[in-house]
């Protein structure tokens, strides 16, 4: 693709981003997410088992890093300090 999207010398062939959060389960998540053709998913870090509770679906299982590339967002933080706080355990 021409007209692709580089970051980081990294190309990608959809400029599309979706977000994670507002499905019913990771199933559904999956779906979306291959249906739109995007590459790059966002994920509330404080919101989404992405591995810290290994008894409930993961969307690392959903959602292969492999395969997309996740970009950390700050849902579910109220001020500034857990913002940073919540960037850097990203």
């Amino acid at each position: 693709m021409k007209d692709a999207l580089v970051v980081a010398g990294r190309r990608y062939g959809s400029r599309l981003l979706v977000g994670t959060g507002k499905y019913r389960d990771f199933a559904e998540t999956r779906a979306a997410v291959e249906a739109s053709g995007a590459e790059i998913v966002t994920v509330a870090i404080r919101r989404t088992n992405i591995g810290q509770n290994r008894n409930e679906p993961s969307l690392l299982e959903a959602l292969p890093p492999s395969k997309y590339t996740y970009l950390p967002n700050t849902a579910g933080c109220y001020n500034a300090a857990d913002a940073v706080r919540t960037l850097r355990l990203a």
